[in-house]
C-alpha cells in the first residue's frame, strides 16, 4: 500500500543533531515527527563543497495515523545523497527533487539549506 504524507510543520530538531555546534566535522540534522519517525541529513565537506552525504529515514509502521492497515514495526532506509553545493553558498530547491530509497521515496521541494555556516547565517549566494 502506498502512503503519501508531508513533513509536518511541528517536526522538531532531535537532541542528537550536531548542526550549529562548534567543532563538528560531520554535522547531522535529525528531524523528529509523529510517532517515532525521523529524517536525518548527514553532512560532510570536501575541498570547496559540502554535501548531504547520507539521508536516513526511520519510520514506525505502528503509527496508524500515517500507516493504516500496517502490520507494524520500525523500519530504516538510507541513501547516499546527491545534494551538494559550494562552500559559502546555500542549496535551494524550488522544484521537486526526488530521492528513491528502498520502499521509500523522499521528495524535497521549496527547501533551502546550508552546512558549515559562516557567522551562523545563511549565505546570500
Amino acid at each position: 500500500q502506498f502512503v503519501h504524507f508531508f513533513l509536518p510543520q511541528n517536526a522538531s530538531v532531535d537532541s542528537q543533531s550536531s548542526c550549529g555546534k562548534d567543532n563538528t566535522s560531520h554535522p547531522i540534522l535529525v528531524l523528529d515527527f509523529g510517532a517515532g519517525h525521523s529524517l536525518s541529513l548527514n553532512f560532510s565537506e570536501s575541498a570547496d563543497k559540502y554535501q548531504v552525504e547520507e539521508l536516513v529515514f526511520h519510520y514506525n509502521l505502528s503509527d496508524a495515523a500515517l500507516f493504516p492497515n500496517s502490520t507494524g514495526g520500525m523500519k530504516t532506509v538510507s541513501h547516499k545523497s546527491v545534494i551538494q553545493a559550494h562552500m559559502g553558498t546555500k542549496y535551494r530547491c524550488i522544484n521537486s527533487k526526488h530521492i528513491d530509497m528502498k520502499n521509500v521515496n523522499v521528495t524535497f521541494s521549496n527547501v533551502t539549506l546550508e552546512a558549515y555556516l559562516t557567522n551562523g547565517t545563511l549565505s546570500v549566494n
